[in-house]
């Protein structure tokens, strides 16, 4: 691969990056870690913002603030990553189909119950007519947002495009995926909004080069530590890796995975993120966030490998700073 992201916008649970004090180390109430949703003023229209979902607002109010730190009104193209969608929407939508016997129905909570509502409504605010999709690939969805991006851009060279993964945490939600495994006693879920403006060709500041990306599943840890030292043994000769971002989520069995990963690399610098944004299926784009914001302040990163999983969903990142 070779694309460039820059401008985070990040709403999370340890906050937002358009705040001085971000990231802040959050709390977890029962389990769970929900965004800190920020002031949106001058980030959404407050009548619009009165009939929006949180995950509709926070990836809006997200996709502005990359838009407005790049200097851009409008990108030339979107590409989103969800894995639930709009879960509150939807919990709603088919709430009343029940309680109202599938009779009556407003088609409002169904329009925008929808995967793409997201990224349908950033469009119609920043006037975007352009390429725009949304994927829907579970623990990958950001990891193929982020491919349909340089595929973009391999066509349409020069160009910006807005990549973004989002995904919600609700009550319902919570106890569904608690029941499927998903979160165990030792993880915590959490939720969150990453976008950024990516591009072919690096911006003033700092850049993220995406020089690699290989995602796959497995069955097991031992399956999964075979592809993860594959990809490193592949850079490990040409690059000095002297960062890894690991995605521990505090199931004490991938500790074990996570801890060969770091022998297998030996960085001088290990970062984990899921303790600031919880454990969901578009963590990564979170993990991106907060690797611009500490490389802002930090020039000993320079080449970083990040390890990240979600259920048996894992992906390899080789990255460099720029």
């Amino acid at each position: 691969m070779n694309l460039y992201l820059y401008s985070a916008g990040i709403i999370s649970p340890a906050g937002s990056n358009k705040d001085a004090d971000f990231p802040v180390i959050p709390t977890a109430d029962k389990g769970r870690l929900f965004c800190k949703e920020p002031d949106y003023t001058g980030l959404i229209p407050p009548m619009q913002l009165r009939r929006m979902s949180k995950v509709v607002r926070t990836g809006i109010a997200a996709s502005k603030i990359s838009l407005q730190k790049a200097g851009i009104e409008k990108p030339d193209a979107i590409s989103i990553g969800t894995a639930m969608g709009c879960l509150q929407d939807t919990e709603v939508f088919l709430t009343k189909m029940v309680e109202q016997d599938e009779q009556m129905l407003t088609p409002t909570a169904f329009i925008q119950s929808t995967h793409n509502t997201v990224s349908g409504q950033i469009a119609l605010l920043c006037g975007c007519n352009g390429h725009n999709l949304t994927f829907v690939q579970r623990g990958h969805s950001f990891e193929h947002a982020l491919i349909n991006a340089e595929l973009y851009l391999q066509d349409h060279p020069g160009e910006s495009m807005l990549v973004g993964g989002i995904d919600e945490l609700t009550d319902n939600s919570f106890k569904a995926l608690s029941k499927a495994g998903i979160y165990s006693n030792d993880t915590i879920a959490g939720e969150g909004a990453g976008f950024f403006i990516a591009s072919d060709q690096p911006n003033t500041g700092k850049n993220i080069l995406v020089n690699d990306l290989l995602c796959f599943t497995a069955k097991n840890i031992e399956e999964a530590l075979k592809k993860v030292e594959g990809f490193i043994s592949c850079h490990s000769s040409t690059v000095a890796i002297d960062t890894l971002i690991a995605g521990r989520n505090g199931d004490k069995a991938m500790d074990i995975f996570y801890d060969r990963v770091s022998t297998i690399i030996a960085p001088a610098n290990e970062i984990s993120f899921k303790d600031k944004c919880g454990e969901y299926p578009t963590a990564s784009a979170f993990a991106i966030g907060l690797l611009l914001s500490k490389a802002a302040d930090d020039n000993a990163m320079k080449h970083v490998v990040m390890v990240n999983h979600f259920k048996h969903y894992y992906s390899c990142w080789l990255l460099q700073v720029i």
